[in-house]
Order: C-alpha cells, then structure tokens, then sequence
C-alpha cells in the first residue's frame, strides 16, 4: 500500500513538473549547461572534435535565445537542435567504429584516450540533446496553451513563453492609448509593426502642430502683405 501511495506522489509530480512551464524552462536551461560541458571536455580530443565544437556554438546560442525572449531566436534554435542531432547520428556511423577500434599501442595511449574522450562525451552530449527536445515540445505546447488560454500581452513572461511562437498565434489585443505607450513599448520590441506604430502614433501630434504653426505663419504673411498693399 505505501509502494502504490509513493509510486502515486511520484507520477503526481512528474506530471505537475511537466506543466510547469518555469520548472521545464529552467530544467531546460541546466540541460543545455551540460551540453556545453560535454562539448568542452570532448573538443580535447586530438581528432574528429569538429562536431564537438559546432554542437557548443548550438549551445551557447541556445542561452542567448533564452535570455533574449526572441521570437526568431527561438525558432531557430529549435532547427539547429534537429541539425545537431542528425549531424550526431551521423558522426556516430562515420567514425565510432574507427575511435572505438583504435590500437593505443600503435597511436599512443594518451592520443587514443583522448579520441575515447570526444566520443564518449559525444555520446552524453546526444543523450542530453535527444531529451532536450522532447523538453522543448513540451515548451512549446506550453506556450501555446498559455496564450489561448488569453494571457494578457503585457505580462512579463508573456515574450518569454511565446519564444518559439509565430506572430500569427499572439494575441491581437496589441492596441493602447498613448498614456501606456511607454509601458508597452518594452514588450513589443519584438514586434517590429507594432513597435514602429508607437512612434508613428507619437509622430502625429508633433506634425499636426508643426503644420497648424505653418498655417497661422502663412496667414500673418499674407495679412501684412495685404495691409503694406
């Protein structure tokens, strides 16, 4: 009975983690740590450390996508993770039989451990991306649901949880007065049309009394010069 009563808690848990979207997020973030680590040690190695080196790039530019809330950095990561895990699978087939097969005595025992050494991290590093992935579709349906759940637009983590959404899917409340323009021009860097419509919007006040202050001149003028006739 206590066995079933864990058991339960556990799966209660595991499942309240899943709809968590801070927990995936930061879960997601600790992933991507290792990620790096794997690259760094494996980029040690004396040969075939390429791919180690290009799925550390991936990685760090996961974090500036994270950190920055992008739309379109978001998206693109979520191509360049697809990228790298074929790009391992097929590093895997070109040159894990020859890495594993490798003679120490003929290559020297520290050159083959460090060969041993990029494969092996290579090996944790696609384990860790493969579930990754699985971690970001989870965030993504996350995201979803939270803005047709009708987030409000203004809401700090509303960018952050629509990182991998279209501008299609966000909300078309996008309209505000000009008292909280400022309030919502930080939000809406992302979105170039509405962000250049707040100073559009800001523009016309000013041109509307520039052109009325070039009325009232015109018609001084004009006044003067008929009373000098």
């Amino acid at each position: 009975m206590m066995v079933c009563f864990c058991s339960q808690n556990v799966r209660d848990g595991i499942h309240a983690c899943l709809r968590d979207y801070d927990r995936l997020q930061n879960l997601a973030v600790v992933l991507i740590y290792i990620q790096i680590g794997c690259s760094l040690i494996g980029s040690l190695g004396a040969l075939y450390n390429g791919v180690s080196l290009i799925n550390l790039g991936i990685a760090l530019f996961a974090l500036v996508a994270i950190e920055s809330s992008s739309q379109s950095l978001g998206r693109t990561y979520a191509v360049l993770l697809f990228c790298a895990i074929l790009l391992d699978i097929s590093w895997f087939i070109l040159f894990s039989h020859d890495i594993w097969n490798m003679s120490s005595e003929r290559n020297g025992m520290l050159f083959t451990f460090s060969l041993r050494l990029t494969l092996a991290m290579e090996i944790v590093g696609f384990c860790v991306r493969f579930c990754s992935s699985f971690l970001w579709i989870q965030i993504y349906r996350l995201g979803i649901s939270y803005v047709n759940s009708g987030a409000n637009p203004r809401d700090p983590d509303f960018d952050l949880r629509t990182s991998f959404l279209s501008h299609a899917t966000l909300p078309n409340s996008r309209q505000c007065s000009h008292n909280d323009s400022d309030d919502a021009l930080g939000a809406s860097i992302y979105d170039p049309a509405y962000y250049s419509s707040l100073f559009e919007d800001r523009q016309q006040p000013s041109r509307h009394s520039f052109l009325g202050q070039n009325n009232a001149v015109s018609r001084t003028g004009s006044t003067a010069g008929a009373e000098v006739s």
